[in-house]
């Protein structure tokens, strides 16, 4: 097949040139009766594209972020590249593909469609609701603000392309409050419930109706005065179906579900209200065993002589359909004769146990199945085909691991492979399952990744597919520092055991195979090394609480001999109770910055000096009479300049700088005027070639700029800040250029504009 698949290739392509052969139009490849379909098919067929969309696929490397820790900040603290491998290091415990809260999902495993065939949507903020739109995509609801970089405010289109819609807008909520839980689609029209109290300059609020083309809101439908959220809608001929935790419509008491007009909204009052108590949470039209529409309602609610879980006709008529739960009923589908029902319930029929799952009489309500043996409650259940999947608070599902989600197969009702595996709980209104073709689901999910691995604060990216290498030892807690020099990556944090061997704040690993050296260097007390460097003869470490090193008094910073690993006898002796936060190597001089008051035992030097390379010894750079008046946190060299960052807001004999200052070595002054300051701390500072100057840290603006929040470019060569925002939403923390892309770690979450868990590759120019 693979020969075949070459054969029709080198046609294909000799067509393309010899012909000039356009690639499919958008607006037809996905028509079965067009040429763009022919073609986007048969490229499909010889590059073994199984994405859900009928187009071709494109290349879209995409880099697993980090995720989870046991306390402070998840993120990537350092960063280092050996050969074709990124490697990280911060705190966390888990990594990801950054999808964002929906995903395109394989239904044979649950693993996610890679990026480069089917790019991930990236979605910041969570994904409640999704349906489709009835030519291979969807509409999704939830709570968020962008969509693949785009803005997109709780309402967006996905295209059968995986591509969002740039067409489909609706305007941004003033007060950014509004969740979407529930989309139904009819004809040109989509119905949009949820919890906002306006929509654009309208005051409709809690439920709306859209163009589904353009996301323009039509006032024509309007449901008066309805007074809470909309958790469900269900259409039904020119009725549409309203469940949720409102009491009243248009001034008449409607507790829970209502039915209302498609056309413009108004209140079918012949509908009669029949939960007394409580909110409606999810609807599903469905039958009974003679095929006579009913309507199966549950939530946390009661009604007369039913608990949690009711049918109705479509004229709202009580049905004697009643399971009894115990508790809440979160999600309800029909299967042939069985309705199965998921939620917090331990038991149906008024006491037969049956925890969080049953089957139960599509005409009774009397228990069928209950052997599901899950240990924690289901969120949303979606019958697709034969399958049931279903998210929620377990992780075991009959006995076999599943984290959050997994699905049934109905014929036997075994636990079918589909393990997504997430990295947390789902909670309510957990997710939407849709089919999207070719052996795919479209989920939606209040997590920010799928698939995920265990990486304890340590993990080696393969930089050509952005996935998390095999085989990479565990750090008991976080990585702050790394250093690869030569075939030997030294790692400074505040772990105390590597893979099962000790090693306090300091290790050095073996490459290329990432193995813990045999020599281990013992630190005493609980130090963390915050800062690693080296140059040709030694590698140099800093941090805090450090006291001795192999035995021999060794305060803030120590440097080891990179011929047999030694202890060097550079000692620059930073006083006790002092922190070296960064080390930096300028031709025959060391940098050293961080909190001090003395170098070489001698008073009077605070904060930033420069020492010798071979016994440490103070070099009078800059001059005890201009030094910065706070913390020096971090240090970079370009064009004789050496850059600084940290938390002071002057330098004596200067004046004020704000956390940063730029010191010329050739005229060993500092810069005035000051050419970057922020109005508060400056954690990162790095130099590049092409000139740009990274700056990262908890400041909300640079020179007075709040575009520049945690993380700004300076431009040397042009004196002036780039344009360039990110987006960041917290502190960088490391960066790195390689191969034509810049690499930016720390503990953000969004870059972009798209969620990224702490990692972020990118060019500048997005």
């Amino acid at each position: 097949m693979d020969a075949t698949r070459s054969k029709i290739l080198t046609i294909v392509l000799f067509c393309v040139l010899l012909f000039q052969c356009k690639p499919p139009e958008l607006s037809n490849a996905c028509d079965g009766k067009s040429k763009g379909y022919a073609l986007g098919s048969l490229i499909r067929f010889v590059t073994g594209d199984r994405s859900p969309s009928c187009l071709p696929s494109f290349d879209f490397q995409d880099l697993w972020g980090v995720f989870q820790a046991p306390s402070g900040d998840v993120g990537v603290n350092a960063m280092a590249s050996y050969r074709d491998q990124i490697i990280i290091g911060g705190n966390f415990q888990l990594m990801g593909p950054s999808t964002g809260s929906a995903a395109y999902l394989q239904t044979s495993n649950g693993k996610v469609v890679p990026s480069r065939y089917c790019r991930y949507l990236k979605i910041v903020g969570t994904t409640s609701i999704a349906i489709p739109d009835g030519g291979g995509g969807f509409y999704i609801g939830g709570e968020f603000y962008s969509v693949q970089g785009e803005n997109r405010y709780s309402v967006a289109h996905i295209l059968p392309g995986c591509q969002v819609d740039r067409v489909f807008k609706v305007p941004r909520d003033i007060a950014d409050a509004r969740v979407i839980y529930s989309l139904a689609l009819n004809g040109d029209h989509l119905y949009v419930g949820g919890n906002f109290t306006s929509w654009g300059d309208t005051s409709q609020k809690y439920l709306i109706r859209l163009n589904r083309y353009t996301g323009d809101i039509d006032t024509s439908f309007s449901v008066q005065n309805i007074d809470n959220s909309v958790f469900d809608l269900e259409t039904q001929f020119n009725s549409l179906f309203v469940c949720g935790e409102f009491s009243q419509i248009a001034g008449i008491a409607k507790r829970g579900i209502a039915k209302v007009s498609l056309t413009n909204g108004t209140l079918d009052t012949s509908f009669n209200t029949v939960i007394t108590t409580g909110t409606c949470l999810d609807l599903s039209l469905g039958t009974d065993s003679q095929g006579s529409p009913n309507l199966f309602i549950v939530g946390d609610l009661t009604a007369p002589s039913r608990n949690y879980a009711l049918s109705v006709t479509p004229d709202g008529t009580l049905t004697n359909w009643n399971p009894n739960p115990n508790a809440q009923v979160n999600s309800v589908q029909q299967y042939q004769n069985k309705i199965f029902l998921g939620g917090a319930f331990t038991t149906i029929n008024g006491g037969t146990v049956s925890s969080y799952l049953a089957a139960v009489n599509q005409d009774t309500g009397t228990l069928v199945t209950n052997n599901y043996a899950l240990n924690a409650y289901v969120a949303s259940l979606q019958v697709i085909e034969n399958n049931l999947y279903m998210s929620g608070q377990f992780t075991i599902v009959k006995g076999i691991p599943r984290i959050s989600m997994a699905s049934l197969d109905l014929t036997d009702e075994s636990v079918t492979l589909f393990n997504p595996n997430f990295e947390g709980v789902i909670s309510n209104p957990g997710s939407s399952f849709l089919q999207a073709g070719n052996g795919v689901v479209f989920v939606t999910f209040d997590r920010s990744t799928v698939n995920v691995v265990p990486r304890n604060h340590f993990a080696v990216i393969d930089e050509y597919t952005g996935v998390p290498i095999e085989g990479t030892p565990n750090f008991d807690f976080p990585i702050k520092s790394m250093n690869v020099n030569g075939n030997r990556l030294f790692v400074g944090g505040t772990f105390t055991n590597i893979g099962g061997q000790s090693r306090t704040s300091f290790a050095i690993l073996d490459l290329p195979h990432y193995q813990v050296s045999s020599t281990n260097v013992v630190l005493s007390g609980s130090p963390e090394i915050r800062t690693i460097t080296s140059d040709e003869s030694k590698v140099y470490a800093g941090g805090i609480s450090l006291g001795t090193v192999n035995g021999q008094t060794r305060n803030g910073v120590f440097a080891l001999n990179l011929s047999d690993l030694s202890l060097s006898n550079w000692n620059p002796d930073l006083g006790v109770g002092s922190s070296g936060e960064s080390i930096l190597v300028v031709n025959d001089l060391v940098f050293i910055g961080g909190s001090f008051t003395q170098i070489n035992g001698v008073g009077g030097y605070q904060n930033l000096q420069a020492v010798d390379k071979l016994n440490g010894l103070r070099m009078d750079i800059p001059s005890s009479s201009t030094l910065p008046g706070g913390l020096v946190y971090s240090l970079a060299y370009a064009n004789s300049k050496i850059y600084i960052g940290g938390f002071f807001s002057n330098i004596t004999g200067v004046g004020s700088v704000g956390n940063a200052a730029v010191y010329d070595l050739g005229s060993r002054t500092f810069l005035q005027p000051n050419p970057v300051t922020a109005e508060n701390m400056v954690n990162y500072v790095a130099t590049y070639p092409d000139g740009n100057v990274f700056y990262g840290g908890s400041f909300a603006n640079i020179n007075g700029d709040t575009k520049y929040n945690t993380f700004g470019v300076y431009q040397s060569y042009t004196n002036s800040m780039s344009t360039w925002n990110a987006g960041f939403t917290n502190v960088v923390y490391t960066s790195m250029f390689k191969n034509g892309k810049y690499y930016l770690g720390g503990i953000f979450t969004v870059a972009l504009r798209e969620l990224n868990g702490g990692i972020v590759r990118s060019s500048l120019y997005e």
